[in-house]
This record gives structure tokens, sequence and C-alpha cells, in this order.
């Protein structure tokens, strides 16, 4: 059978594995030339096979730098949380993991998911935490009645609503900021300044006062 190590890290594994300048620093460009895909499309644009092709690799990276986004940020807090004079490397990782997952979140109702996924997150729990109750005498019904697939569609619906409701304001200012930093030039300075920093990093990580603690 097939075995992947990495599936058997623990979070701190995880976290070790990018506490190591030559990770970091791939990381860094691989992620950054991810983000400046775009300018690679613009410039290729005229030539009709290498345009075709960078299209498509841009259709690509938009989804796949969902998840290298995700990525960068926990990069971004690793370094953040076990290496703090680095600042400089921790904002470019939020960054950038900021601008890739909102590529794709943007062109999805915010509101609307964040709102479901409450709900969804909510009705759960109060399923977890009452359902050892419907035995009680008296209660014990009530509780089930609640706790049926009917009640806790009510109960989502209701937690749904009002998260929609409250939470809507701030959701719209997050997309909005979110578009910003996903937009193309935005992305490709960005990108470029990714890059930038990973050959730093890779070059002389002492210059950005990056210095990991010892084993």
């Amino acid at each position: 059978m097939l075995q992947i190590p990495i599936l058997d890290w623990s979070l701190g594994d995880l976290m070790l594995f990018f506490q190591n300048d030559w990770n970091l620093a791939w990381v860094l460009i691989l992620s950054g030339g991810l983000t400046a895909i775009w300018l690679l499309e613009n410039i290729t644009d005229p030539i009709p096979l290498l345009g075709t092709i960078f299209d498509g690799l841009v259709a690509i990276g938009t989804f796949l730098g969902f998840f290298v986004g995700i990525l960068d940020l926990f990069v971004g807090y690793v370094v953040y949380s076990v290496a703090p004079e680095a600042i400089w490397v921790s904002i470019a990782l939020i960054v950038m993991g900021f601008s890739l997952v909102m590529r794709v979140l943007t062109k999805f109702p915010l509101a609307f998911l964040f709102a479901l996924a409450i709900a969804v997150f909510g009705a759960a729990t109060i399923y977890g935490v009452l359902e050892p109750y419907t035995t009680l005498p008296g209660i014990g019904t009530y509780i089930e009645m609640a706790i049926s697939v009917k009640g806790l569609l009510v109960i989502g619906f209701v937690i749904f609503c009002v998260v929609y409701l409250l939470g809507g304001l701030l959701i719209k200012l997050i997309e909005l900021v979110g578009k910003v930093f996903a937009s193309t030039p935005v992305s490709i300075i960005i990108g470029l300044a990714a890059i930038a920093i990973g050959v730093i990093v890779l070059v002389n990580p002492a210059i950005l006062s990056l210095a990991w603690p010892p084993p």
C-alpha cells in the first residue's frame, strides 16, 4: 500500500518542517509565482500558443491557489510565532495567502457561505450537546423533537438568518478588501515581492532578521 509520510505528521511536525530557510524560501517563491502568473499571461497574450497555455495555467492556478493560499497563511503564522523578528516575511506570506484565497472566494457570495457554515456548525453543536439528554423523563421527548432532522433544519434556518443579517456588513467589507487584494495589478505586485523575499531568504536570511530557534 502506498504510504504518504506527511499524512502521519502531527501539527508540530508540520510547523517544524517550515522552520527551515530552504523550505520557507521555496514556499515564498513558488507561491509568489502563482500569485504573479497574470503578468506572464499578459506578456504572452500576443503569442498564440503561449497565450493559450498561460490562459489555462491561470485558470488552474486560480483554484489551486486557494489551497496554496491556506498553506501560505499557515506558514505565515509559523514564522510569526517562532521567529517574530522576521515580521516582513510573515506579512508577505499572510498577504499573499489572503490574496490567493480571496481570488476564489470573491467569486462566491461570501455572506451566504459564511452564514450557511455557521448555521451548519451551530445545528451540529446543538445536536451534540442535547443528544445525551433525550432519555430524561419529561423533557426528553421535547429534546428529541428539537434535534430531529426537522427541528435541526428550523434551528439552522434561524441561525442562518440571524448571522446573515448581523454579519452581512462585515462580510461585505471583507469581500471588498478581498477584491482589491485579488485584483490583477495588486496580485502581481504581491507575487513579485514574495519571490524577492524568498530569494533573500535563500541567499542571506539575516537581512530579514530571520533566525530559527535551536532544535
